[in-house]
C-alpha cells in the first residue's frame, strides 16, 4: 500500500511539472563582460525551399530575440541565424560585407543592416538557440520592444535577405511568436 502511495505521489509532481507552461525566455549571466542576457524561450525559424538545388534542401534563418542588461542599461537585439541543409559547394561563398535583413510582419517593412560585434559570447550555445550546423552564419541587428511586439502579434511573416542573389523568401517554419509575446513582456516590465 505505500508504494502504490508513493508512485501516486510521483505521478502528481510529474503532471504538475508537465503542465506548467514553457519559460518565457531565460537568463544567462555573461561573466566575460558582467552582463546578464534575456533569451526568448523559443526562437522563430524561417525557411526556403531549395529544390532548384536539390531535393528537400532549405535555407534557413534562426531568428532569437536578445535583451542584454549591463548593469542596468538595457539593449534589444534580434540574433539571426542563418544557415542551409545544401551542400555548400553549390553555393556561392556569403558576402562579408552583407547581412542586410529584412522582416515583412502584416505588409509592414522592417529593414535591419547587421551590427559591427556580436553582441553575444557563443559560449551558452545552446541557451542562444544556435543551429547545430557546421556553416551557421551569425548575425547581431540592434531592435527596439516596439518593433518586436509587432513581429510577435503579426499573422503574416516573412523574411529577405536582400543581399542574396536568390530574391525567394523565408517562410514561417517554427512558430516561436508567443514565445516571443512573453519574451517582450518581460523584456518591457521595469
Amino acid at each position: 500500500m505505500k508504494i502504490r502511495a508513493v508512485l501516486l505521489m510521483v505521478l502528481a509532481a510529474l503532471a504538475s511539472c508537465a503542465s506548467r507552461p514553457p519559460a518565457a525566455s531565460q537568463e544567462i549571466f555573461d561573466e566575460s563582460d558582467a552582463s546578464t542576457l534575456l533569451v526568448v524561450a523559443k526562437p522563430i525559424v524561417f525557411a526556403r525551399e531549395r529544390s532548384d538545388l536539390a531535393a528537400h534542401a532549405r535555407d534557413y534563418a534562426t531568428v532569437v530575440a536578445v535583451e542584454i542588461d549591463i548593469s542596468g542599461d538595457y539593449s534589444d537585439y534580434l540574433m539571426v541565424y542563418r544557415w542551409s541543409t545544401v551542400d555548400r559547394r553549390m553555393l556561392p561563398p556569403p558576402d562579408p560585407a552583407g547581412g542586410a535583413l529584412r522582416i515583412v510582419a502584416d505588409g509592414r517593412v522592417f529593414d535591419f543592416k547587421p551590427i559591427d560585434k556580436l553582441p553575444v559570447n557563443f559560449a551558452q550555445r545552446r541557451e542562444l538557440h544556435v543551429p547545430k550546423h557546421d556553416d551557421v552564419i551569425p548575425r547581431g541587428y540592434k531592435i527596439d520592444v516596439g518593433m518586436l511586439h509587432f513581429i510577435a502579434t503579426s499573422h503574416d511573416l516573412l523574411v529577405r535577405m536582400p543581399q542574396e542573389q536568390l530574391d525567394t523568401p523565408f517562410r514561417l517554419w517554427q512558430d516561436g511568436r508567443a514565445a516571443l509575446v512573453e519574451f517582450v513582456r518581460r523584456a518591457a516590465a521595469p
